[in-house]
């Protein structure tokens, strides 16, 4: 049902396992392309963990019959609280959204495919795509639409919103879609930004990418590994600036040191998988010296 190909697999391997009897954290399992192979690389008496927010992959998990293998429902800001006396060789975070909810119409995440506006990758979240674009106001609206989505025409588009829900609320990601509409024709539907704004702010993105960062070198052991695979610019943005140990402004230890250069998908992967085009993954290292 659902096309799904893991980003990066070989070079997620190669960056995150170097003890293949160690233990690892796969803090999005999405539909476990990244988890299946990981255990694959892993050797007998290694362990793998898993969790993800959203409540549709837990038969996906249930699946996975290896006794190395356990699962959670959870956020990954959560991570300290779930594995606070665990200390893992390499956690790797898999960010955005994945192809579970971008397939699924009835998630509301795609402007490619029509269904109810939703959004949330928690579904246990009070507050939907759908509430909210109904009952905010125009200037929060142009707000988060020029910050989370970065779109220059963020209050024309805000205005776009309030001026059509006046006449009927906003239900579908037809009607979300359409509000962006210019008529100009340009490489990027013109409904990408503010699709990835309301998404991430809907699921409070960005804060949870921060938080899960700041617990994530005390679950490592010395020399373990955390790598990223962000997908846009803000993500990346964090990543950077995380291990480099500056977050919001601030200076702090991190514990964890930059490997190498970013890595990108190949020629041959995003012609394979158009979906890994913006893919950026980082390494960091913890180091106790």
């Amino acid at each position: 049902m659902f096309s799904h190909a893991p980003v990066m697999i070989n070079e997620t391997i190669d960056s995150l396992i170097l003890n293949k009897s160690g233990a690892y954290l796969d803090c999005t399992f999405g539909l476990g392309g990244h988890s299946k192979e990981i255990l694959n690389n892993l050797d007998a008496n290694a362990s793998l963990s898993a969790i993800d927010q959203d409540q549709e992959v837990v038969k996906y998990a249930k699946k996975i019959k290896d006794p190395r293998f356990k699962f959670q429902y959870s956020k990954f800001s959560n991570i300290k609280t779930i594995f606070d006396s665990a200390e893992f060789d390499g956690i790797l975070f898999d960010l955005g959204v994945s192809s579970l909810q971008l397939d699924d119409a009835s998630r509301g995440f795609s402007f490619q495919n029509n269904g109810k506006l939703d959004m949330r990758m928690d579904q246990s979240n009070k507050i939907s795509a759908y509430d909210w674009l109904n009952n905010a106001k125009e200037s929060e609206i142009a707000d988060i639409f020029y910050y989370l989505g970065e779109e220059r025409k963020s209050r024309f588009f805000a205005k776009r919103v309030v001026e059509r829900r006046k006449l009927n609320s906003i239900n579908s990601t037809e009607d979300l879609a359409a509000i962006a509409y210019t008529g100009r024709n340009s490489k990027k539907h013109p409904a990408t930004n503010i699709f990835r704004a309301v998404r991430m702010f809907v699921n409070n993105e960005l804060d949870e990418i921060k938080d899960a960062l700041k617990v994530s070198a005390s679950l490592l052991k010395d020399k373990g590994r955390i790598v990223v695979i962000s997908f846009h610019s803000m993500e990346d943005r964090i990543v950077k600036n995380f291990f480099r140990g500056k977050l919001d402004g601030d200076d702090f230890d991190s514990q964890l040191k930059s490997v190498g250069k970013i890595i990108k998908p190949s020629i041959t992967e995003i012609k394979e998988n158009p979906r890994a085009r913006s893919a950026i993954l980082r390494i960091g290292e913890k180091s106790n010296a």
